[in-house]
Order: structure tokens, then C-alpha cells, then sequence
């Protein structure tokens, strides 16, 4: 049996993300589990991938069971919901590693938690809105009738939510980037790692809009597309995750690793302070325990 675009993509993916998922896992202990830091999502989305693309996989022995099918392109649909966290983390990062009286007013820890809360609130309004459409489907299969559905009303909506924490993720990149002077050496490649990732994200975000709002083009139906279908799937999918999850983690490895003792005052905005030298690393003695029991 010949292995389809999908089939091949999901191989993709086990192969990319299983030891991405181990150099996510990495960071995020290295950094903190804190999800401010963003690493998180990275372990986050790489689950999504493993566990999505053993479902596609399992169609082949199973075609008919539909659950599986559908499951499978959930988590697919669902994937650029992380991409956006990590840059959100990424920027909360660069601007907890200013000094307070050097912070730009716009964006602030307040607005940068309330844009978490959108993209929160968009991925889980995906999640449903995949739920729904995969119920439409999974009804018209088990009816023998041809594949149509209408997207969900919570899709659209989690998808403008997600268009919206792109657009002012990108307003607080630029608005950071006027003040990257006053961000620690080490830091400021987190700020770089952002800029050169939104184009791939954006790449990401427009499969998204297009397989939501434009239900004409069967190249980007969620379920029973065009024979092309699977191919824009991997290049503006696959791809662009592949390459930004790339730039994350390895400005990730380069970072200087801060002891667990000194994480709250990285990342915790009330605890904020500048303790690092020009080359990022924290300026904090971390004492060793004495010989001969002195103290």
C-alpha cells in the first residue's frame, strides 16, 4: 500500500519532533518550567506532533475508524497556537531582563499577560471549534454521504484571536526593538530569535486564516481537500514549524543557564533585576560549601 502526502508527513514529523521534543525538555529545565519563559510550549507542541502524527499513522491499519482521522486533524489545526506562546515568552523574557526605568510603557507585564490570556482563549475556542467540525464530518461519513461540513463558529473566532496576539506580538517585538540597547548582551538574542521567526509564523497563521475563512479553496479544506491539499499542508504547515522550533531551540541551547535560585529574579516582574555581565551571565556568586565545616 502506497504511503499518501499525509502518511508521509506524519513520518516527517516522528522524525523531527521526538528528539526536538528531548532538546525542549532540556531547556525547559534548564530555564524553569515557568511558562513565562515559553519553553513549555515547545514540549507542548512537540506532544501535539508525536501524538498527531501516530493517529494519521494509525488510519492506515484502521481506515475506517473516523475518530482517529479527525483526532489526528485536530491536533494538526491546533499546532500554531504554541508557535505564538513561545514568542510571547520569548518577548516576556527580553523585557523582564530590562531594568525597570528602562522598559518601554507599551508593552507592560499586564498586557503582556492579557495577550496571553487571548491566545490562550484562542486555542482552546480551536479546540472546540475542531470538536464541532469533526462531529459534522464523523455524521456525514456515517451517513455514506460525501465529506461537507461548515466551519465552526469557534474556530473563526479562535483563529481572529489568534490573528489579533500575532499582530500585537509583532507591535511589541518593534516596540522592544527601539530599546534593545538597554537589554543584557545575552538576552538580546532571545529579541533576534523573534524577529527572524515571524515570518515563518506568519506563513503558519496564513494557512490557518485561509483553511478557515476561504471554505472555496479545496486546497485548504481541513478534511477531504483537494489531491494538493496534503502538500500545503507540509509546506506551510510541516515546514514552517520544523524551521521556527529550529531557531527556538538553538538560541535556547546558547543561553546562559540561570540556577534555579536566580530564576525569579528573571522572570518574575516584581523581583526583576540586572545582575548580568555584558555576556549575559548572572553576576551572582553562587557560594560552594566550605572545607573543614567553616563557615
Amino acid at each position: 500500500m502506497a504511503l499518501t502526502i499525509y502518511n508521509k508527513i506524519s513520518i516527517l514529523q516522528l522524525a523531527f519532533f521526538f528528539p526536538s521534543l528531548v532538546v525542549a525538555g532540556t531547556l525547559t529545565y534548564r530555564h524553569g518550567f515557568r511558562r513565562s519563559s515559553g519553553w513549555i510550549y515547545l514540549v507542548i507542541l512537540s506532544l501535539m506532533r508525536i501524538i498527531g502524527a501516530s493517529m494519521e499513522l494509525a488510519t492506515i491499519s484502521s481506515p475506517d475508524n473516523t475518530s482517529i482521522a479527525i483526532g489526528a486533524q485536530i491536533l494538526q489545526n491546533i499546532g500554531l497556537s504554541p508557535l505564538i506562546l513561545v514568542l510571547l515568552g520569548l518577548i516576556s523574557r527580553s523585557y523582564l531582563a530590562m531594568s525597570e526605568n528602562s522598559r518601554p510603557s507599551l508593552p507592560n507585564t499586564r498586557v503582556l499577560r492579557l495577550l496571553q490570556l487571548v491566545i490562550v482563549v484562542g486555542l482552546l475556542l480551536s479546540i472546540v471549534g475542531g470538536v464541532n467540525t469533526g462531529n459534522q464530518v464523523a455524521k456525514e461519513l456515517g451517513n455514506g454521504s460525501p465529506i461537507s461540513y461548515k466551519v465552526a463558529s469557534e474556530s473563526k473566532a479562535g483563529t481572529a484571536l489568534m490573528v489579533l496576539g500575532y499582530a500585537l506580538l509583532v507591535l511589541s517585538a518593534m516596540a522592544l526593538l527601539f530599546r534593545i540597547g538597554n537589554i543584557p548582551l545575552g538576552e538580546k538574542r532571545l529579541l533576534i530569535a523573534v524577529f527572524v521567526a515571524l515570518p515563518f509564523v506568519f506563513v503558519r497563521l496564513l494557512y490557518s486564516i485561509l483553511s478557515i475563512f476561504d471554505t472555496s479553496n479545496t486546497n485548504f479544506h481541513q478534511f477531504g481537500g483537494s489531491t494538493d491539499a496534503g502538500y500545503y499542508v507540509l509546506g506551510m504547515c510541516t515546514a514552517m514549524e520544523i524551521i521556527t522550533v529550529i531557531i527556538f531551540e538553538a538560541v535556547g541551547l546558547t543561553l546562559p543557564y540561570v540556577p534555579h535560585n536566580e530564576r525569579g529574579s528573571l522572570l518574575n516582574p516584581n523581583r526583576a533585576v540586572n545582575r548580568f555581565d555584558v555576556h549575559g551571565q548572572p553576576l551572582s556568586e553562587y557560594p560552594k560549601p566550605q572545607q573543614g565545616g567553616q563557615a
